[in-house]
């Protein structure tokens, strides 16, 4: 759950999103590390003779289909808001409400975010208990109680307020000052803000919601200490994360930056899948480090922002013109026409879904590749991903369009057939 400067995430929307963040100095991988080309060896092929297909359950396929539909209907609920509380008038209402409040400009923006966000979320609630609550808990993959769930919805809305609010803030403040050059001025600012975020996000955001430790000392953080110096990182930071606190699911993730930078066990990934599994995925892992995928994240969100924001700003200035007074919105700065950014900016992010998964499945099997080399077990990456699959209720084989619309990593089926070296390909080099 990492939210940084969560409008500056909504502003990338056309950029690729990488899950797994890269590290500062990272040398190449070694030249001793497993060769995939060709065909496979005699050994390889008798280590995965016994490596089964992924169970797939009548629940997996209920769950899976729940949660394409859900992902529609939400997104066309939640622009459904945001033009309701537009059209009625709702907005402008809450503006007036934050003035009485505040005449400080700046506590006045505070107090309508504050209320504009409560709004939405009391909209949204009977979908949010259904998708963020009851489907997790109905399908055995959380036994988070209600009241926890709460607490980290209201810590989410929390943060989101503390780093939104003083974004919009700087997005107003530069419409007054630069009415017409303010994209330019805005995408400037984001280049830092980014980055200070993505350096910021494991010390700041992600321990308000799970307690990180250090991996303790095991047989398990030698092989990955051992891993890493393969590959050439062999001073990374190994963190354990209390997920099993929100949910039963499986996973791992590498993020931040420079000092920052740290890989993360999911505590339900060590207590559920062996050692052989969790080291080939944090072979993936590591993939991301090696391969930069940070910074070509980084450069094409910038690119994407360089994009967006003068698409955004045309489509706003023409919605405020034709529909300002009927939305009883005083000019473009006006608070109230904050339903309004993020309508549009919801929207881009929808249409540029399938250009942004497709760049982020590239990346990932970038990294499966580059975890097969550094490890040399495909056994054991296929069969982690059949756990995945598994232990997620994650549909090894998506209908084809939800893979183009959705999945940011390729399906888990086409993923374990690259590991058993039924899809060959050459090594990327990113």
């Amino acid at each position: 759950m990492r939210i940084v400067f969560a409008l500056l995430l909504l502003l990338a929307c056309i950029a690729i999103p990488v899950h797994a963040q890269s590290h500062n100095g990272m040398r190449p991988a070694p030249p001793e590390m497993a060769n995939l080309s060709g065909k496979l060896t005699p050994a390889e092929a008798a280590t995965i003779e016994d490596v089964r297909p992924p169970n797939v359950t009548p629940a997996m396929h209920r769950y899976s289909r729940i949660r394409y539909t859900l992902y529609f209907v939400g997104t066309a609920y939640g622009l459904l808001a945001l033009w309701a509380l537009l059209a009625t008038g709702l907005s402008a209402r809450l503006r007036q409400v934050a003035e009485r409040l505040s005449q400080r400009r700046f506590f006045t923006l505070l107090w309508y975010y504050v209320l504009f966000a409560l709004t939405l979320w009391i909209v949204r609630l009977p979908l949010s208990l259904y998708s963020g609550y009851w489907l997790s808990h109905a399908y055995g993959l959380s036994q988070q109680s209600f009241g926890a769930w709460m607490g980290d919805v209201a810590k989410a809305h929390l943060v989101d307020i503390a780093t939104t609010v003083p974004v919009l803030w700087l997005v107003f403040w530069l419409m007054g000052r630069i009415p017409r050059r303010w994209p330019l001025a805005l995408w400037l600012a984001c280049v830092p803000l980014i980055a200070a975020g993505m350096f910021l996000s494991p010390i700041l955001i992600d321990p308000i919601f799970n307690k990180f430790s250090p991996m303790a000392a095991s047989p398990l953080k030698a092989q990955i200490e051992t891993l890493a110096a393969k590959a050439g990182i062999p001073n990374a930071p190994i963190f354990v994360v209390d997920k099993s606190r929100q949910t039963n699911e499986t996973n791992a993730y590498v993020n931040g930056v420079g000092s920052s930078a740290r890989i993360v066990l999911w505590d339900t990934t060590l207590k559920k899948m062996p050692p052989d599994q969790v080291l080939a995925i944090v072979g993936h892992e590591m993939g991301h480090y090696v391969l930069k995928h940070l910074y070509w994240g980084f450069l094409e969100s910038i690119v994407g922002l360089l994009i967006a924001l003068p698409l955004g700003r045309w489509l706003y200035d023409r919605w405020i013109a034709r529909y300002g007074a009927r939305w009883r919105l005083r000019d473009s700065r006006d608070f109230a026409a904050i339903p309004a950014l993020f309508f549009i900016l919801g929207v881009l992010s929808f249409v540029s879904e399938p250009i942004v998964n497709w760049q982020s499945r590239r990346v990932e099997h970038a990294a499966d590749a580059y975890g097969l080399q550094v490890t040399g077990n495909r056994a054991a990456m296929a069969r982690g991903f059949v756990s995945l699959s598994e232990q997620n209720l994650s549909d090894p084989n998506p209908p084809p369009f939800i893979k183009f619309w959705l999945f940011s990593h390729p399906p888990l089926q086409e993923r374990i057939d690259f590991a058993l070296g039924k899809d060959e390909v050459p090594f990327p080099s990113r």
